[in-house]
């Protein structure tokens, strides 16, 4: 064998050894990770209650009367003066409460007032002039709602300042199409009189029912819990990351108060991958 064709199957064999060893080490290489930051930083955080609520008139005067209606000189939308006759009896008449609208009227002039029996108010007067808003507190959400704490209430566009006003002193079974539950009604007053609200409708609620100024916190995104369901954070120093044990206080829909674990201006990562570990370098791009 000549010493061209020797060099010949040694250069071949240099370039196999070559191409094998690129192959194997480059699927050795790790995948380089970028993981989206934000740093911990003091901030007010408010932590809430989210319930429907149904818009209602301030005061309602339910009429049940007795025998045969004589004198019925209301219908339904007429304004009334407190003092002003609502229904007349053989005996006697009712008059308004205060001054309001009239709502209903379930009876007519020389028939039996049958409303004592059915139930069924012989005439209703609301006051339309001053609105609340009453809602149903589950067991979960009444330890939490106190007298004269602060709400957002909101109707569309529409956004109002309010507090609670009322909270019953005791839950009252309720009846619906999955059966009976119990609710603690609590009745929330706007600051300022609405003018576009109408009584019946829904209106959605956020009770605040505690807050901390200058708190440590961290958005919502970056909080993790382990299998021992244990809060914890995934931090970032020197593009090495580190699981990192957290206390975690009040929480706001987009906020966490972090009670212990963390200092101010430390970096936390948003959103973390379940393939996030320990020690992992990664990349870090700053949340905007």
């Amino acid at each position: 064998m000549n010493w061209k064709k020797i060099l010949g199957i040694l250069v071949g064999l240099a370039a196999i050894g070559y191409i094998g060893y690129a192959i194997f080490f480059s699927g050795k290489e790790e995948k380089e990770i970028t993981v989206r930051v934000t740093e911990a930083k003091e901030d007010t955080i408010t932590e809430t209650v989210s319930l429907s609520g149904l818009v209602e008139p301030s005061d309602t005067q339910n009429v049940f009367g007795q025998g045969v209606v004589t004198d019925l000189p209301v219908k339904v939308g007429d304004k009334i003066e407190k003092g002003d006759k609502l229904v007349s009896f053989t005996d006697f008449s009712i008059p308004a409460k205060f001054d309001g609208t009239v709502t209903a009227v379930n009876v007519k002039e020389n028939e039996p007032d049958t409303s004592a029996q059915t139930g069924t108010p012989a005439v209703v007067l609301a006051d339309l002039d001053q609105l609340q808003v009453g809602v149903d507190l589950t067991k979960t959400d009444a330890p939490f709602i106190k007298k004269d704490q602060k709400a957002t209430l909101t109707s569309g566009k529409d956004i109002y300042k309010g507090r609670v006003s009322e909270v019953d002193p005791m839950a009252t079974a309720q009846t619906g199409a999955t059966g009976e539950t119990r609710a603690l009604h609590a009745v929330l007053t706007f600051d300022k009189e609405p003018e576009d609200l109408i009584a019946g409708f829904d209106i959605d609620v956020e009770i605040a029912t505690a807050s901390a100024e200058n708190a440590l916190t961290i958005p919502v995104e970056a909080l993790v819990y382990n299998s021992d369901n244990k809060p914890f954070v995934y931090t970032v120093k020197d593009n090495v990351v580190h699981v990192t044990p957290i206390e975690i206080g009040l929480q706001s829909a987009n906020k966490i108060e972090v009670k212990d674990g963390l200092s101010k201006g430390e970096t936390v990562v948003l959103s973390p991958e379940d393939s996030l570990k320990e020690d992992v370098t990664v990349k870090t791009e700053k949340a905007e």
